[in-house]
């Protein structure tokens, strides 16, 4: 599975908070999809791409653990 996040540059979100938010998406997912490969990056908007899964049930569980992981890493950094 491949995840694409982009976030808009606008939003002044650091650094810091982007490679804690890497490293909690691979902690979560990497048990339940083991080829996960993140790339996340600051773009003109946000938006979130994923690829390699075929399940809308897989997809919908992925989109729910990558919003409890952002409101955890962001409520806890900022």
């Amino acid at each position: 599975m491949r995840i694409e996040i982009m976030i808009d540059k606008e939003q002044k979100i650091s650094q810091s908070i982007l490679d804690a938010l890497e490293t909690e998406l691979y902690r979560n997912l990497r048990p339940l999809y083991p080829k996960t490969a993140i790339r996340i990056r600051k773009g003109s908007a946000n938006g979130v791409k994923l690829s390699g899964l075929k399940l809308d049930e897989d997809k919908k569980r992925v989109m729910e653990i990558m919003q409890q992981v952002w409101g955890t890493t962001a409520g806890a950094l900022v």
